[in-house]
């Protein structure tokens, strides 16, 4: 019976399990007995106090066997821990990990199975309720981790950091995510979801300001160490970041979204094709035989038996995706409409208007996903920028149909990305991504890039933090390049090469930052695509003492917020009806441990 009770420095009985204060009878230590705490067990857990008559009897079975070398085996195996044993409560701790990392209901700890399965994996754990993991385990667990973020966000270990941001609302809550990006002395980026904080009353600009502020604030970190921050584009969003004094740049991918949107609302032709083909995708999407007969018609022509794709509005690449796959089943919709009606085929000029739809879009798609891949840098965005003006203010047969559409897209690119060149963070990143150099730059730019890389290189030398980074290589006269790899062009590869060729050389100057400058940007540009900047600057940091730690400053943003929204995905199924009665705050813990114990291989 003491695996459930235990006592206090004063020799006061709580029940392990309610933390109720039991009584043992008597004051004098003779005289005390388990009766109260039985009669407690039977009236108050029953389930409990099954488990304990099983526990008793077989003590008293195993205390009346003569063979003794056998009594210590015989209790190991069927005596269960108590609730304070270590080795319980590591399990307690496990469970409360994969009820995290697998964002799974804290009711499953009451369903059947999984206790049936933890009894024959484990005999001598008792699982405990939903109540525990739901308020102390997960509390516990939380904390442990929040302790080692703090650790690693230590000023000697991230100097600076950029922020990513984002809002979302379900149908009970509001929240706000801050994810932190940084990059530590052995040139790795690190990525940590912060927050996801529950949010309240009117969401306007001095609300998400404030809150930002407060989300710093709880991880101590000051507002000076900010390199930037990375939204979308939303009137208070931006209005917050302002009144709070934030550098801060819009979403690249977001941005792009309003781009594209932009054009295919552009052109009535367009809209007309794409209207035809959502009807039928609708179609497919809300009938079960209108599914399986055109199952059978792609298995009779011979092709892939995928199921019609429908675009969303809220993402413009599910446009692309479904024009993609009306192609691919151009054959099969065709024999459809023309056996069973219900939608209207497209004629031939309107299939090769969606060819050229395709063949538009899919640069742009590639673009989007090269900004929104997890170890982009904010050194991608002017480049991107500029090789997507040339891409769209290319003619030819495979754009006649479709010119309005591409000029609005180039229109509004220029126009939505017109202070691009003004951003400090976002030239200086492309100035120091080896990849990109000078290159995407005019000349004007280039003279402001030198300009504030002296500026930042004299903050940085009175700051005493121009040393030698730990673990740079011996230094050496000679770049250390990757080698190229022979992989697919895509169409965007040839006009990469175009701007990366031009501008070989640039004008030194006689102070010491500036001829280094001078020796980096005249060397060859690394491999777009094979070419790991990091690594590179891992390699080489030991020539360029003055650049390296700048490189580390302003290649650490990411071109989008893209991070932080990939965390509200994790949010809907935390948020999902059987999960509906929890709380923010818990919700948000959730999320941070789904995020962050794989960060420290659930070592805490």
């Amino acid at each position: 019976v003491w695996d459930y009770f235990s006592k206090d420095s004063s020799n006061a009985v709580f029940c392990n399990i309610c933390a109720a204060n039991v009584s043992q009878g008597s004051i004098k230590a003779k005289q005390k007995n388990t009766s109260n705490l039985w009669t407690h067990l039977k009236t108050k857990h029953s389930e409990q106090y099954k488990e304990a008559q099983q526990q008793s009897e077989v003590q008293k079975t195993l205390s009346v066997r003569t063979q003794q070398p056998t009594l210590p085996q015989a209790f190991d195996k069927v005596l269960k821990w108590g609730p304070s044993d270590p080795r319980a409560k590591n399990l307690d701790k496990k469970v409360m990990e994969m009820i995290a990392t697998d964002i799974q209901a804290f009711s499953v700890v009451e369903g059947v199975g999984f206790r049936r399965l933890l009894a024959a994996a484990e005999p001598r754990y008792t699982l405990k309720t939903e109540k525990f993991y739901r308020t102390d385990k997960l509390h516990h667990v939380h904390a442990k981790v929040v302790i080692k973020i703090k650790e690693l966000l230590a000023v000697e270990n991230a100097k600076h950091i950029a922020f990513t941001t984002d809002c979302w609302s379900g149908s009970t809550e509001s929240l706000m995510s801050l994810t932190a990006h940084f990059i530590d002395e052995e040139w790795n980026r690190v990525q940590v979801v912060l927050n996801v904080k529950a949010m309240s009353g009117s969401h306007t600009g001095e609300y998400i300001g404030q809150l930002f502020l407060d989300m710093l604030t709880e991880w101590d970190i000051d507002s000076q160490r900010v390199l930037l921050v990375l939204r979308d584009s939303g009137a208070n969003v931006v209005k917050g970041m302002r009144l709070v004094e934030m550098p801060d740049l819009s979403c690249s991918a977001h941005t792009l979204q309003l781009v594209v949107n932009d054009g295919l609302q552009a052109q009535r032709a367009v809209g007309d094709i794409l209207a035809k083909l959502k009807r039928c995708a609708t179609h497919f999407g809300h009938s079960v035989p209108a599914k399986q007969k055109l199952e059978q018609i792609q298995k009779d022509v011979g092709l892939p038996e995928h199921r019609i794709l429908q675009a969303c509005p809220t993402r413009w690449n599910s446009t692309l995706h479904m024009l993609q796959r009306m192609q691919e089943q151009k054959r099969a919709l065709t024999v459809y409409s023309g056996d069973f009606g219900h939608f209207t085929c497209p004629s031939v000029e309107e299939w090769d208007l969606v060819e050229k739809l395709i063949n538009t879009l899919e640069p742009i798609e590639e673009i989007t996903l090269e900004v929104s891949k997890s170890d982009a840098s904010a050194s991608c965005i002017i480049p991107t920028i500029e090789v997507l003006k040339r891409f769209l203010e290319t003619q030819g047969p495979e754009t006649r149909g479709i010119q309005t559409l591409r000029k609005v897209m180039l229109d509004s690119l220029i126009r939505r990305f017109s202070k691009i060149a003004e951003s400090k963070e976002a030239v200086l990143a492309c100035v120091l991504d080896p990849r990109y150099k000078q290159r995407p730059l005019s000349d004007s730019t280039t003279k402001k890039a030198k300009t504030w890389l002296e500026k930042e290189a004299d903050k940085q030398h009175q700051a005493s933090s121009a040393a030698t980074h730990k673990g740079a290589e011996e230094y050496s006269k000679k770049p250390r390049m990757e080698k190229s790899l022979d992989q697919k062009q895509s169409v965007l590869d040839h006009l990469y090469e175009d701007m990366l060729q031009s501008q070989q050389t640039v004008t030194g100057v006689s102070e010491s930052l500036n001829e280094e400058l001078d020796r980096y940007l005249q060397e060859p540009v690394l491999d777009r695509k094979t070419g790991d900047p990091l690594q590179w600057w891992r390699q080489n940091a030991g020539r360029f003492q003055t650049l390296a730690p700048l490189a580390r400053r302003f290649l650490t943003p990411p071109p989008s917020s893209v991070p932080s929204e990939r965390v509200f995905s994790t949010v809907g199924a935390i948020y999902q009806d059987r999960r509906s009665s929890l709380t923010g705050s818990k919700a948000e813990m959730l999320c941070f441990l789904y995020y962050n114990l794989p960060l420290f291989n659930w070592q805490y």
